[in-house]
């Protein structure tokens, strides 16, 4: 065999080994991708529970500024009692 035919056989187990080694240090990967893809997800799931609430609050919000206007209101109007 020529030197350059054997040197690049060489170099081409050499990088396949090598390739081999680093996908075996990635084994655990898809636990890793499952678990992360899995808290993505409960935290839309978290944003989007705490939108909706943020929203109930809003309303709530407005519908407490209404009632204290509408008290206002009413106090404003109402004939002052003599005593």
């Amino acid at each position: 065999m020529e030197p350059e035919v054997k040197n690049f056989i060489d170099n081409v187990d050499a990088w396949i080994k090598q390739i081999r080694t680093e996908f075996s240090s990635f084994s655990d990967l898809p636990t890793v991708v499952t678990e992360t893809t899995d808290n993505v997800q409960h935290n839309y799931e978290l944003i989007y529970e705490l939108k909706d609430q943020v929203e109930e609050l809003k309303q709530e919000i407005n519908a407490l500024k209404l009632i204290q206007i509408i008290s206002l209101k009413k106090t404003k109007h109402e004939p002052k009692k003599i005593s």
